[in-house]
């Protein structure tokens, strides 16, 4: 029998895809709550403004609330990954301690990004703007250097292990950050714009301003998904390890013909 223990302790790959799909449908339903109330305008919405007015408001902050839990775990398993993989790679103490260091680096800023979610769904963005607004600056302003960093950690691994797996992961995880990057600094720049011309009186942005907050609310929910889907690359990786209830650690080689549901799963999918 499928459980969340056998899941968490042999099918760790299933996390990523579990954080996806959770994020995605519930921006999906917040979204269509609030346009089906009216309580968004006609223009594109920003994400935060789906969930800001009651029911969608609770269902927004639980939503992120989980998100932020399962991507604070997939960056902790990912650091545990990324540790076996460099304790069969042949470097020198400089190497290794660089790679350690970029490695922690990368738990420490996904640690702080995930947490940033916490202060977006908490404080709501038309009550307590601030706080929120410095919640996703850590979630996406942390978040897109931390993909770097992991992109920049997986070529290390395709350069020492040449897998074709750990190169495939590392164009689609380079591919994926210049998505993110783009939509950042697009998103900065047009919410920027669009800010300073409402304060200055130029239109609103049911008419004269419609466009550059079209550019700003669309490049928020691309940098958004963008961001969350970069956990799906972690997956090739995940699928090589296990929890065992204390450690991390890379699976061994099923041979016996009682495996367990959960085994024989993932042992299909990887």
């Amino acid at each position: 029998m499928l459980t969340i223990y056998h899941l968490l302790r042999t099918c760790l790959w299933t996390i990523p895809l579990f954080t996806v799909l959770w994020s995605v449908s519930a921006f999906a339903i917040t979204y269509g709550i609030s346009q089906a109330l009216n309580h968004t305008s006609n223009v594109f919405p920003y994400i935060s403004k789906t969930g800001t007015e009651i029911p969608e408001r609770g269902i927004f902050s639980l939503a992120i609330f989980i998100c932020s839990l399962s991507m604070a775990l997939n960056s902790e398993i990912r650091f545990q990954y990324v540790r076996l993989m460099m304790t069969q790679m042949s470097l020198t103490p400089a190497e290794k301690s660089r790679w350690i260091t970029a490695n922690k680096l990368s738990l420490a800023l996904g640690i702080v990004a995930s947490f940033g979610l916490v202060f977006v769904a908490s404080f709501q963005v038309n009550t307590l703007p601030v706080p929120h607004y410095m919640g996703a600056f850590a979630t996406f302003g942390l978040g897109f250097i931390c993909c770097w960093i992991h992109s920049a950690i997986t070529y290390k691994l395709y350069k020492e292990e040449r897998k074709a797996e750990l190169k495939h992961t590392f164009i689609l995880q380079i591919l994926v950050s210049v998505t993110i990057t783009v939509s950042f600094i697009t998103f900065i720049i047009s919410f920027a714009s669009y800010r300073y011309q409402k304060n200055k009186g130029y239109g609103t942005k049911e008419n004269e301003l419609r466009d550059i907050f079209q550019s700003a609310s669309i490049s928020e929910w691309v940098l958004a998904i963008s961001t969350i889907s970069f956990v799906l690359t972690f997956i090739p990786g995940f699928r090589k390890i296990e929890f065992d209830g204390f450690n991390v650690k890379f699976k061994q080689l099923v041979t016996n013909s009682k495996t367990s549901a959960c085994r024989r799963l993932c042992s299909c999918c990887s």
